[in-house]
């Protein structure tokens, strides 16, 4: 008898090992599927928060006057700035994530604005939600300061 020490897989290992991927690749592929909408909350979440700060920062840089417009129900909100007696465009709307929307404003007129010296002229908390119903709270204080609860 003849021994081969060759380092070939049967018909049998090589197909137990495709099955064994198939199942852990379908079980990641509906891990994703659930977590896609906290995971688009999250990144509307930093974007607005990051938004808000880069308002702040502007507005005491340039002197002028500042704010994010939102809309409840809305999936964009608005960058503007201050023109005399009212407020102006900063651009196009600002969309957000798919299958996020602005649930609730508690701002004045829907609108955190910000002072040249940077504390807030109206605050309140924006509530983003997801289709899945998770929702996430930014928070902007009299003083200007913002803050994810």
């Amino acid at each position: 008898m003849r021994r081969h020490n060759a380092l070939g897989f049967s018909l049998i290992e090589v197909l137990t090992a495709l099955a064994l991927l198939a199942v852990l690749g379908a079980s990641a592929v509906i891990n994703y599927s659930a977590l896609h909408p906290r995971l688009m909350l999250a990144n509307a979440t930093r974007q607005v928060l990051l938004d808000l700060r880069v308002a702040r920062v502007q507005t005491m840089a340039d002197n002028q006057s500042r704010r994010l417009l939102f809309g409840q129900g809305r999936a964009e909100y608005r960058r503007q700035r201050r023109t005399g007696a009212g407020f102006e465009d900063e651009g196009p709307p600002t969309a957000l994530p798919d299958g996020i929307v602005v649930a609730d404003c508690t701002a004045p007129n829907d609108a955190v604005a910000f002072r040249p010296r940077g504390n807030a002229i109206s605050f309140g908390t924006v509530v983003l939600a997801n289709t899945a119903g998770d929702t996430m709270r930014l928070v902007v204080d009299i003083a200007g300061q913002v803050r994810v609860q």
